[in-house]
C-alpha cells in the first residue's frame, strides 16, 4: 500500500471489504471506484453483507456465490474473472460498541443473536474462545475474524477498552495470548476518539502466531498517549506529499513503540513493555487450573511509583477477599415503593414494626438507609443526616389484614412494582428481610472523593455500595483506614473500570475483592490508627483536589496536604509499606493526575458543550433561558409552590411513552404505557402531567384545590411557552435519537 508503484487496478485487487449497512458499502464502492475512472477493471471488492455470515472453512475463505456473480457483470465488462484470497494478510476495523442485551433489540431479528455468537465461536466443529454473554459485540468480531487471517497476519482495531479491565474480558485475553503475538495496545490519556460513543477506546495490534514459544516470549507494548493523536499522525490528505508525511509520522510512531524494551516515559507517551508469557501466568489460576483474567488496564495507565508499591509490599499485599467478605447492598427493585420518609410513611400510616427495629435495648429505631455515595459527608455516617427508611415486610397478605401496609402494597400493585424483574423473582413480590449491618461502607461509583464509610450506627444499605465485613474483627478499623488512603486511592484506580467515558470510575463486586490490602496489621500500626481515629473521629471526605490543595500534578506538595490525610498517610505508606517522603509525594500527583486525567478526558469530546451534527447544547440552552427570562419551571415551583404550607408529595414515573389523563370510574387517573398515578382531580392529574413531562421523580402537590386551580393556567402557560421556543430551535434535527438526547439535557438544565 506505501508503493507509490503499484497502480489502481492492483491496489483495488488487494482490498476486501464487508460491512452490513448498504450506506457506507455503497460509499466505499464509490469512493475506491473514483479515484481512477480510466481504469477498466475498476470495481472495488466491497460486499454489503453481514460480517458474521461469512464463511472460513478449513481450506480458506470462500466468497459467497452471488457476491462473484455481481461483480462479474460490473462497469463496462460483460464479466470478468473473480480471484479472491483464501487467507488475508491483514484484517482492520472498527467494530460496533453495540453491548450483547442491544444485539437483537437493534437488528429486530428472531434468534439473530444466538446465529451471530455460533458461526464467531466456533471453527471446524471446535470452539475458539470462551466469551461471556456479557461482552460487546466486538468481541465476536475478533474470534470470527482469526478464521480468516494467515499465520504472521495482522489484527488491527479501534475498540471499547473495557475488555482489558472487567471480568467479561478474560475470554478475548485468552484468546490473543492462544493465537496472537500482541504487539500493542494504544490508548489515550486525554481523548476519547470518537465523540458518538459514551465509551472510552482503545487501539490493538496483533500478529497471528502458532509457534507457542514465539508468542510466551512477546514483549507486549501497552502505549498510553499523552499528547492528542493528531500529535502524532496528521489528517489524511489527497496530495501525495501529504500523504507520505502521514505515512512517516506513523511508521515513526510504530517505531517509538516498538523500539523500547523497557519501561519508558517522556512527554508525549508512556511505554510499559510486558512479556506475553507473565500476562499469562497473572491471569492463570492454578487451583481452578484455567485462565481466568487479569487487569491490563494499569499497563497502560499506571505511573512508576504503582509498581514500586507492588515490589515494597509483595509479601504485605493481599486481595481484600482474604481478609474479609464483601456483599452488595439492599437491591430492592422499586426504591420509590421500599424507600420512604418518615413524612411519607406518616402520611400513610404505616404501621412501625415495617419501617423500625429495635436495637440492643429494645427502643424502637428507624430502618434508616444510605442510597448514594453522595449522602455521606463524613467518614461515620449518622443515621439523622439520612431521609429515607427502608420498609422490610416480610407477612404475605393473609397476615396483614387489617393493617395500613396492606392498602399501600395494593397501591404499590396498581403502579406495576410487582411486575418488575427483581420483584417479580421473590416469592412474596414485597419481601425484603433486615439484614445485620456490616461496618465498612465502599461505593460502586466513583468521581473524586475516597467514598469509604463507618457504618458504626448499623444503617441499612442500597446496592450502589458494597458492605465489607473482616473476618477478624479487629481489623475493622485498620481496614476502613487503609481503603481511606491516599495509597489505596491509587489501587482503585487500576482496579476499576474506567470504560464508562463520562469520568466515572466503577468498581463492581469482583472489583472491590480484589483490591490490594494488607494481610495483616501489626500491633504497634493498630495502636497508631486508634489514636489518630479518636483524634479525627469523624473526618470530611473532600474531593482528593481539596485534600491535596491541588488541581494538577505540579501543584501537589506534601505540606499542602490536609493534616487528617497526611497522618494517615505517614502511616499507611510510611510506617507499612516503607516509602520515603519522595515516594509519598509522587503517590500524591499520580492519584491527582489520574483522577483528573479520568474526569477530563470525558470532557475531551465534548469541550464547549457540542454533540453529534455540530450542536452546540450549552449555547442551545443559553439561548432558551434568554427567551425566557428568569421564569424557568424551577423558579415557578419555588415561589408558588415551595412556598405553601399545605403540601403533599407524589411520586412520579420515568416513562417515554405518550402520557395521558382519563377520568376513570373512582377518580381521576394520569397514565402512561403500564404506569399511571391516581389523582384528586382533574386539576391535580394536569398538574401532575407537566411535572412528569418535565422529567421530574417526585413533586410537591399543594393540598389547597382552590389555590390549585389558581396557578394551573400560569404553569401552563409557562409550560407551552418553553415547548415552543425548545421545537424553534430543534425542529430542524432530524435524528429522534438526537432530539430526545437534548431535550433529554434540557429538563434539567430548565428546572
Amino acid at each position: 500500500m506505501i508503493n507509490n508503484r503499484l497502480n489502481h487496478q492492483e491496489i483495488l485487487e488487494s482490498l476486501w471489504g464487508v460491512d452490513i449497512a448498504k450506506f457506507p458499502a455503497h460509499l466505499a464502492t464509490i469512493n475506491l471506484a473514483i479515484n481512477d475512472l480510466s481504469v477498466i477493471k475498476n470495481y472495488p471488492n466491497i460486499a454489503q453483507e453481514d460480517f458474521f455470515n461469512l464463511v472460513v472453512h478449513q481450506r480458506g475463505f470462500e466468497l459467497p456465490e452471488k457476491w462473484r456473480k455481481t461483480r462479474a457483470q460490473t462497469l463496462g465488462v460483460e464479466q470478468r474473472e473473480i480471484t479472491y484470497p483464501r487467507w488475508f494478510d491483514c484484517i482492520v476495523g472498527n467494530p460496533p460498541y453495540t453491548r450483547q442485551e442491544e444485539i437483537t433489540e437493534i437488528t429486530e431479528k428472531e434468534g439473530y443473536k444466538e446465529n451471530l455468537i455460533k458461526n464467531a465461536l466456533y471453527y471446524g466443529g471446535q470452539k475458539l474462545a470462551d466469551i461471556s454473554k456479557r461482552a460487546g459485540i466486538h468481541a465476536y468480531f475478533f474470534v470470527h475474524g482469526t478464521k480468516f487471517l494467515k499465520d504472521g497476519g495482522r489484527f488491527g482495531f479501534i475498540v471499547s477498552n473495557s475488555w482489558m479491565d472487567v471480568d467479561y474480558g478474560k475470554g478475548i485475553q485468552e484468546l490473543f495470548l492462544h493465537h496472537y503475538k500482541i504487539i500493542a495496545i494504544i490508548e489515550s490519556k486525554i481523548e476519547r476518539w470518537f465523540e458518538d460513543a459514551d465509551v472510552n477506546t482503545c487501539i490493538i495490534i496483533l500478529e497471528k502466531c502458532k509457534d507457542e514459544k514465539e508468542r510466551n516470549e512477546n514483549l507486549v507494548r501497552f502505549a498510553y498517549l499523552f499528547k492528542p493523536l493528531r500529535h502524532f499522525i496528521p489528517p489524511a490528505h489527497d496530495m501525495w506529499e501529504k500523504q507520505k508525511q502521514r505515512l512517516d509520522a506513523i511508521e515513526n510512531l510504530i517505531r517509538t513503540i516498538l523500539y523500547h524494551n523497557d519501561f519508558y516515559q517522556n512527554d508525549e507517551l508512556r511505554i510499559y513493555p510486558k512479556k506475553q508469557s507473565e500476562l499469562w501466568e497473572e491471569g492463570f489460576d492454578t487451583e481452578e487450573n484455567k485462565y481466568t483474567g487479569s487487569k491490563w488496564g494499569k499497563y497502560l495507565r499506571a505511573p512508576e511509583i504503582f509498581f514500586k508499591i507492588l515490589e515494597k509490599g509483595k509479601d504485605k499485599l493481599v486481595p481484600l477477599k482474604e481478609i474479609a467478605d464483601v456483599r452488595f447492598g439492599i437491591k430492592t427493585g422499586a426504591n420509590e415503593f421500599f424507600y420512604l420518609t418518615e413524612e411519607e410513611i406518616k402520611e400513610r400510616g404505616i404501621e412501625k414494626e415495617f419501617w423500625m427495629h429495635k436495637d440492643e435495648k429494645g427502643k424502637w429505631m428507624p430502618n434508616t438507609v444510605i442510597i448514594s455515595p453522595r449522602e455521606a459527608k463524613s467518614v461515620v455516617i449518622k443515621p439523622d443526616s439520612l431521609s429515607k427508611v427502608v420498609l422490610f415486610i416480610s407477612k404475605d397478605k393473609e397476615k396483614l389484614k387489617n393493617k395500613k401496609v396492606l392498602s399501600y402494597i395494593r397501591h404499590g400493585e396498581r403502579r406495576g412494582f410487582h411486575e418488575r424483574e427483581t420483584c417479580s423473582s421473590r416469592n412474596i413480590w414485597y419481601r425484603l428481610d433486615r439484614r445485620e449491618p456490616w461496618p465498612i461502607l465502599h461505593p460502586m461509583i466513583h468521581h473524586d472523593r475516597q467514598t469509604v464509610v463507618s457504618n458504626k450506627y448499623g444503617i441499612q444499605v442500597d446496592h450502589n455500595l458494597f458492605e465489607i465485613k473482616p473476618k477478624r474483627k479487629r481489623d475493622t478499623l485498620p481496614l476502613l483506614c487503609f481503603l481511606l488512603s491516599t495509597v489505596s486511592m491509587l489501587f482503585k484506580e487500576f482496579g476499576g473500570r474506567v470504560n464508562l467515558g463520562e469520568g466515572a470510575l466503577k468498581t463492581e463486586g469482583i472489583d472491590v475483592e480484589k483490591l490490594s490490602v494488607f494481610i495483616k496489621f501489626p500491633k504497634e500500626i493498630r495502636q497508631k490508627l486508634r489514636k489518630l481515629a479518636k483524634k479525627y473521629p469523624s473526618p470530611k471526605i473532600k474531593s482528593i483536589f481539596e485534600d491535596l490543595q491541588a488541581n494538577a500534578f505540579e501543584d501537589v506538595t506534601l505540606d499542602k496536604v490536609n493534616p487528617t490525610r497526611r497522618e494517615l498517610d505517614k502511616i499507611i505508606m510510611g510506617d507499612i509499606l516503607g516509602l520515603t517522603e519522595d515516594e509519598q509525594l509522587e503517590v500524591y500527583r499520580a492519584v491527582v493526575d489520574l483522577v483528573k486525567s479520568r474526569i477530563e478526558k470525558a470532557k475531551s469530546v465534548d469541550k464547549k458543550g457540542k454533540i453529534k451534527e455540530g450542536l452546540d447544547v450549552e449555547l442551545l440552552t443559553k439561548n432558551i433561558k434568554e427567551k425566557l427570562g428568569d421564569k424557568l419551571l424551577g423558579d415557578f415551583y419555588s415561589e408558588k409552590i415551595l412556598s405553601q404550607k399545605n403540601l403533599k408529595t407524589v411520586k412520579l414515573f420515568h416513562t417515554t411513552n405518550e402520557i395521558y389523563i382519563k377520568n376513570e370510574l373512582f377518580g381521576w387517573r394520569l397514565i402512561s404505557g403500564k404506569e399511571h398515578v391516581d389523582c384528586q382531580s382533574e386539576a391535580e392529574a394536569e398538574y401532575l402531567k407537566i411535572w412528569l413531562e418535565s422529567g421530574l421523580d417526585e413533586v410537591k402537590v399543594p393540598k389547597d384545590e382552590t389555590y390549585l386551580l389558581k396557578i394551573l393556567p400560569e404553569l401552563k402557560n409557562l409550560k407551552e411557552k418553553i415547548n415552543q421556543i425548545i421545537s424553534d430551535h430543534i425542529s430542524s434535527i432530524t435524528s429522534q435519537k438526537l432530539r430526545s438526547r437534548i431535550l433529554q439535557k434540557l429538563q434539567g438544565e430548565l428546572f
